[in-house]
């Protein structure tokens, strides 16, 4: 008979993710991922294989949680207009780098720079969840009445990387100043009618 597992493994891959989060892939070793998740090396090769593939699935949870629940924010017509959803999103973000610096980031921006995102399926996911992001604030742009769709798409494009560098800069502890100035580039992206 085969003995229960002693941890919770939805619980382990949260702390998984931080870990990853928070150093990156290359600095979290195993034996920091072990502590870390608080199991065993037999329970951590028994459920997760590998480090690359508890790092494959720590991308997942966060498409999961914080990539899904972005979209369907921008998503969520209940919220307001399209454009009223996307000034939120960027004051949602803003906020969080006002109040405690958002050390953490965006596991999303901090993978993506991540030595473990080149090539194969690492990159497949992050590109993924980057098209998810485009296409959710796109789709929110094409709410507009009279919206054109080649100049929705770039607009799109200028706020996801508005949205980017505001995630990285309050890694790097932006400043209240910083974001006030990146919301005022989205309402001036968000101005012309026809985005």
């Amino acid at each position: 008979m085969a003995r229960p597992r002693e941890f919770d493994p939805e619980e382990a891959m949260d702390k998984a993710m931080r870990l990853f989060w928070d150093v990156g892939y290359e600095d979290a070793s195993l034996s920091e991922l072990l502590a870390t998740m608080e199991i065993t090396k037999g329970s951590f090769y028994k459920a997760f294989q590998d480090k690359h593939s508890i790092y494959l699935a720590a991308l997942d949870r966060y498409d999961e949680t914080v990539i899904s629940e972005t979209v369907r924010y921008l998503s969520d017509r209940n919220l307001g207009s399209g454009r009223t959803r996307i000034l939120g999103l960027f004051g949602k973000v803003a906020e969080l780098a006002r109040r405690d610096g958002d050390r953490m980031g965006c596991l999303l921006c901090n993978a993506l720079v991540d030595k473990a995102a080149e090539g194969g399926e690492t990159e497949a996911k992050l590109q993924a969840m980057v098209l998810r992001l485009e296409n959710g604030l796109f789709r929110a742009l094409m709410e507009r009445a009279g919206a054109d769709e080649v100049l929705s798409r770039e607009t799109a494009r200028g706020l996801l990387s508005i949205y980017l560098g505001l995630r990285v800069l309050g890694r790097a502890g932006l400043s209240a100043a910083m974001a006030g100035d990146c919301i005022r580039q989205v309402e001036r992206l968000l101005a012309d009618p026809r985005a």
